[in-house]
């Protein structure tokens, strides 16, 4: 039972990674694209112009390396022919979102401020209204077309966001500063009690399959419950299950009634590590 459990999710999280990525196309381009935006980041123009071009040859479709190429080409002064890309790429996925504000970047350096209004305005809806440079953008350009409320409040609009991404950025960086976190405590508590029950199960179960598919599924909750440091709980348990046993435990004097227990208990400790880790693979894939 416990090996038929352990082959399920195992071809359920093969089947999540190949079957269903739940990403749309552009998430999916980003990932695979960050070599050459990493060159652009960095400055490297001509070498992620490449890059990109290349990328192309092989995905024609991909509006993100037709953004980043467009980008690149705007840094190497080429108006033109990233104007061209843009356009390409818009007709390939008009959804995303920085291909407009990219676009309407040129136009309001171009003076167009009414065409760059629109492009701006698109960037804001397909960016669902969670992108502060759209928002900034748009409110920059209203205030060039005498809209001056409605600029105000975009303005207004992106500082908030901004504000909102920065105190993210900072309340992430003090929890990974803290390993040993409360969360990752109250999880300990829990994995405390499951091992106390997993070794009774040890102790009076007749059969290996009940305390092999206690373990299975307790050791998928660690990997559930922290993906990241899931191996300090499945140490956690492991540990105790053998501390347990060993010294506040009483030997059964059959041999082949301690040889059960024994296989039972070693295991669950193997199973505990492997589960621990399929469910940390699983939780990191249905976070996608």
């Amino acid at each position: 039972m416990e090996i038929l459990v352990t082959a399920a999710i195992i071809g359920y999280i093969i089947y999540l990674r190949y079957y269903a990525d739940l990403r749309n196309t552009s998430e999916q381009d980003l990932e695979k694209l960050q070599v050459g935006i990493k060159l652009y980041n960095s400055g490297q123009f001509s070498d992620a112009l490449v890059f990109f071009t290349q990328y192309l040859q092989k995905e024609p479709k991909s509006s993100v390396a037709y953004l980043y190429q467009a980008r690149c080409y705007r840094a190497l002064g080429q108006l033109p022919t990233a104007i061209e890309a843009l356009k390409t790429g818009e007709s390939y996925d008009d959804t995303v979102a920085d291909l407009h504000l990219e676009m309407g970047q040129i136009l309001y350096d171009q003076q167009a401020y009414a065409e760059a209004f629109l492009e701006f305005d698109k960037a804001v809806f397909y960016s669902k209204g969670s992108q502060a440079d759209a928002f900034e953008w748009r409110g920059l350009t209203r205030q060039k077309l005498q809209q001056l409320l409605e600029a105000e409040q975009d303005l207004e609009r992106a500082l908030t966001l901004r504000q909102s991404e920065v105190a993210g950025k900072s309340a992430s960086g003090r929890a990974s500063d803290t390993f040993f976190d409360r969360k990752l405590l109250s999880h300990a508590i829990v994995i405390l009690v499951n091992s106390g029950l997993l070794l009774l199960v040890i102790k009076k179960a007749g059969v290996i399959h009940l305390p092999y598919l206690l373990a299975a599924i307790a050791a998928a909750v660690i990997g559930f419950l922290e993906p990241k440091k899931g191996w300090v709980l499945a140490i956690l348990q492991a540990a105790t299950l053998w501390i347990g046993y060993t010294f506040f435990t009483e030997a059964p004097q059959n041999s082949g009634t301690r040889e059960l227990e024994l296989f039972g208990l070693y295991g669950s400790i193997i199973l505990t590590f492997i589960g621990s880790f399929i469910g940390g693979i699983l939780k990191r894939q249905l976070a996608h």
